[in-house]
């Protein structure tokens, strides 16, 4: 492709900065916004993140061979620049014309909100595939591309990297496409050029203050999924969420809310909680789901209200939802021949946790104990540490407090941060090393205990001090709990 056919498109984007640019015929082999991935005849985006400059790494783009620079601040000996207003914009654009606009032969469903992302996207995708329509998957655990696999790295990824991903969707003859739409995401214009037939709305929750700052802030960047839908287009929310109507006030999309309000347009109610999964009213029908924990009522109901969206009819969709497994990381258990059953979650915010651990509670039969062992990551929110520590210690018998991600932070400090929101954090373990955390808890629980391991769910590597260390909870706890013989419980 020439450069040219992509400064057009900029163009009509309103985003060049200097509309007398000589636009050379120069052709193009490739379009990245990370210095490391450029070859020789790419364009290198220069973005200015959050933690990084892009323009600070256009000589590194050069010396791997960029041919066209595009920034937002021109270096003056670098003749083969182009100046845009936007750059975050521009990667974008750039990247949907340079893999021939994906998008567009694709249904896209788009979810976004604090818990239950991964879990609703999946179970979407789950009743498309299941009811004909080849479907792609972008989001926080894995990306399905129908020719490729890829494990992923950020919930959304950007622009360059999903326009290339959607293409690949398009060639293995996907027709719809299930993508977890991040706050971050939204923020950054990752998704900038992408039309939603459905956008849903899970719930919002404390979380990402570190980088958003304000709660209202936070709101504001997951409303830009709603505020870009047309009038072609549904939005799916949550009535019983405080944020639900706030989120689709300004949409021009046809509304259809879900929740166990008499009012929601879905409406369901749950008829039994049990460890092999609920039994829900949902829409007027009662059927039997997969999948635990009250929380997971809300997961099924936006599934079945986003697939109803695409034209589905109810009983399909709720067949389909009926025999989709968990998913992996999301309140996934694991039943001991000693009926010891270990649950592990990536609850890593206040309400999460709240919802895992209410959800074990309910499994446990007295006078049986629940633990909760958790800790929070370092280099994110430090809000929330406090707040987890006191639903842990107000929801658990017993809390052991351990290491998730630690990244560039003391793990003695985040640690201390936790306790700091007990009452008693006398009464609190605190093993940092978190294989030794679960093993500890291995050896000191009893038969019939339920342990939720929170946090890392699906993660498969530990973080600290620059150091990245394979680690999986899913193997830990297998190890830790051999001579109880644990497995998977569905």
């Amino acid at each position: 492709m020439n450069w040219s056919d992509l400064h057009i498109r900029l163009t009509r984007a309103g985003l060049s900065a200097d509309a007398t640019t000589n636009v050379s015929e120069t052709a193009v082999t490739g379009v990245t916004q990370d210095s490391r991935k450029v070859r020789p005849g790419y364009v290198f985006v220069a973005v200015r993140g959050h933690q990084a400059d892009g323009h600070t790494y256009i000589r590194h783009a050069l010396d791997a061979g960029a041919r066209i620079i595009v920034c937002e601040e021109a270096p003056k000996e670098v003749s083969n620049s182009v100046q845009v207003r936007d750059t975050r914009k521009a990667a974008a654009v750039i990247a949907a014309a340079f893999y021939g606009d994906p998008a567009r032969s694709l249904q896209l469903t788009g979810v976004t909100g604090t818990n239950g992302k991964t879990t609703t996207s999946t179970l979407i995708r789950h009743v498309l595939e299941h009811t004909g329509t080849p479907t792609g998957l972008v989001g926080t655990v894995t990306c399905l591309t129908g020719q490729t696999t890829f494990t992923s790295t950020l919930t959304t990824p950007d622009a360059t990297e999903l326009q290339p991903m959607l293409a690949q969707m398009v060639d293995s003859g996907c027709k719809a496409c299930v993508i977890e739409v991040s706050s971050h995401a939204l923020d950054q214009c990752r998704t900038a050029t992408l039309d939603f037939s459905v956008g849903v709305f899970t719930n919002l929750m404390h979380d990402h203050l570190d980088y958003h700052g304000t709660m209202e802030r936070y709101l504001a960047a997951k409303k830009r999924l709603f505020d870009g839908l047309d009038s072609s287009a549904v939005a799916i929310y949550n009535q019983d969420d405080a944020a639900g109507e706030r989120m689709i006030e300004n949409t021009k999309a046809a509304r259809c809310s879900y929740g166990q309000d008499p009012n929601s347009d879905i409406q369901f109610s749950v008829v039994q909680d049990n460890p092999s999964g609920l039994r829900l009213r949902l829409d007027g029908q009662t059927s039997s789901f997969r999948l635990a924990g009250h929380f997971n009522a809300y997961n099924l109901a936006a599934a079945y209200g986003a697939a109803r969206a695409t034209g589905l009819p109810g009983a399909d969709v709720i067949e389909a939802l009926a025999e989709a497994p968990p998913v992996d990381g999301r309140f996934e258990q694991y039943l001991c021949d000693d009926d010891t059953r270990v649950i592990i979650d990536f609850a890593h915010t206040p309400d999460a946790l709240e919802q895992s651990l209410r959800a074990a509670r309910h499994m446990r039969e007295k006078p049986a104990r629940l633990w909760c062992l958790f800790g929070c990551g370092g280099n994110r929110d430090q809000v929330k540490r406090p707040l987890m520590g006191a639903v842990a210690e107000r929801l658990a018998d017993q809390v052991v407090v351990t290491n998730d991600n630690p990244r560039d932070e003391s793990p003695k400090a985040i640690a201390e941060a936790i306790l700091s929101g007990m009452l008693h954090p006398d009464k609190v373990q605190v093993i940092p090393s978190r294989p030794e955390a679960i093993r500890c808890v291995a050896q000191e629980c009893d038969a019939g205990d339920i342990v939720l391991v929170a946090g890392k769910g699906h993660e498969s590597v530990q973080t600290e001090k620059g150091v990245q260390t394979r680690m999986r909870d899913q193997n830990l706890v297998q190890e830790a709990f051999a001579p109880r013989n644990p497995q998977p419980a569905f």
